[in-house]
């Protein structure tokens, strides 16, 4: 309503002005046609007699008349006796803005001043014609016509502005009301409240109301299915808890007797022994994986990790389990990265087995500096990714065809990786081996951020 209002305003206010000015120079130009007729009514080298030059002044609408011409002597139409000095108007050296201001003052002035008005001749240009009138005249005209042209400019502005306010509030202020209302209801609560009906426009048309209620309302059907994907996932993860539970309860026996089977004599029935106890650590490895993975990854409290002991660290503590691997540690001491040191062994731990599982006979780990990033470089030696993995190889349960290999241990690394503010991905993979980079974030780098970032 007030934005209605005030356009209305402005809008007047352009078209009032002008018209103003304009009507002030009209009104000046026929005062100077008049007085340059009165003056070429004049006879030839004569003066006319006093009833006839009041009546001419009179029909002119002036007080005198003089013209100027050069080379010719001055012609002049002045009433008997003396006149006070009157206010100087050039027209030929008045600019917009002066025009502006004196329209404005006749506007608002109260008086009756003389006023001598200099300007071109009409029919002489290189004369110069100069009357004398009074300024309260053309004061009152002006008054009249800002009165008129006020009220046409309503008579037209007003129907305009109602039709503006009825075509916003239809157009736009409902339809934002709505947007608004369901954004309000559906942060409110998201799992019960409906997604916002869609606009019956067609899907091409250009209105940008009803594309935005169209894209509000697929924004709010996948919230709401994102929403009850992550309730199933937090029952699912629930429900899995307990299975683990259970199931390490399950375990636990067939664990002790593998381990008697382990400790017995007969070569047989050790190798029966090892065989179940290898099952019995990759059910619970898998397990305690999709348990990771389906629960939430906290933000750990995060330090500055010397990256070179971090390695070797990590590299004899895969080669515990796979002896035949040879871990190369190409980092200089003075490396280091800003994050959670468990977190960042168990994402490294996580490659060097797996470069080991694939069949990778040697891994080389190397780290440089990257302006405010220190890059990890993890490349091994083994035959490559598949092609039918490589695309999602981040995705949970897709596996790189290892025997035994549960799918999930890149995308819990990414997630490691991702909760310290990296990033990690694939650069290449290739027959002769495979090559990761982790980009991770430095202590210069986290101080100058702050601690909020």
């Amino acid at each position: 309503m007030w934005f209605t209002l005030a356009a209305m305003v402005g809008v007047e206010l352009l078209l009032f002005l002008p018209a103003m000015q304009r009507e002030r120079q009209k009104w000046l130009d026929a005062r100077i046609v008049a007085a340059q007729i009165a003056v070429q009514a004049l006879p030839d080298g004569g003066t006319p007699e006093r009833a006839a030059r009041e009546e001419l002044l009179r029909l002119a609408g002036v007080l005198s008349v003089r013209l100027q011409e050069p080379g010719r002597p001055m012609v002049a139409l002045a009433p008997v006796g003396q006149m006070l000095s009157p206010t100087l108007l050039d027209l030929r050296t008045e600019t917009t803005w002066s025009r502006l201001v004196a329209t404005l003052a006749a506007l608002t002035r109260d008086g009756d001043r003389l006023l001598m008005v200099v300007a071109p001749s009409p029919k002489r240009p290189q004369a110069v014609l100069s009357i004398v009138l009074r300024e309260g005249e053309l004061d009152d005209h002006l008054k009249e016509a800002a009165a008129t042209v006020a009220l046409h400019g309503l008579s037209v502005a007003i129907p305009t502005g109602i039709l503006v306010h009825v075509a916003l509030l239809v157009l736009l202020v409902r339809p934002m009301r709505r947007l608004t209302q369901s954004i309000a209801a559906f942060r409110a609560d998201p799992e019960r409240t409906a997604p916002m009906e869609e606009p019956h426009a067609a899907p091409e048309t250009r209105d940008e109301m009803a594309l935005a209620q169209r894209e509000l309302a697929a924004m709010q059907r996948e919230l709401r299915a994102a929403l009850w994907r992550n309730a199933r996932l937090a029952a699912l993860g629930a429900a899995l808890a307990r299975v683990s539970h259970d199931l390490r309860g399950i375990l636990a026996p067939a664990l002790l007797s593998a381990e008697r089977l382990q400790g017995n004599t007969d070569p047989a029935l050790r190798r029966i022994g090892d065989s179940i106890a290898r099952t019995v650590e990759r059910a619970t490895e898998l397990m305690r994986n999709t348990l990771d993975f389906a629960g939430e990854v906290p933000a750990p409290p995060r330090e500055r990790v010397a990256l070179r002991d971090l390695v070797q660290e990590v590299g004899e503590e895969v080669r515990t389990r796979h002896p035949l691997l040879e871990v190369v540690v190409r980092i200089e001491p003075s490396l280091a990265a800003h994050g959670d040191r468990a977190s960042l062994r168990r994402a490294l731990s996580n490659l060097l087995r797996n470069a080991a599982e694939a069949g990778a006979r040697r891994v080389e780990i190397g780290a440089a500096p990257d302006g405010e990033l220190v890059l990890l470089t993890v490349s091994d030696d083994g035959p490559g990714l598949p092609e039918v993995v490589r695309a999602g190889l981040f995705q949970p349960f897709v596996t790189s065809g290892k025997k035994g290999g549960s799918g999930l241990g890149l995308a819990i690394t990414r997630d490691l990786v991702r909760a310290q503010g990296g990033e990690i991905g694939l650069v290449r993979t290739t027959p002769e081996g495979t090559v990761f980079r982790l980009a991770l974030r430095t202590p210069a780098t986290e101080a100058r951020r702050g601690p909020a970032g």
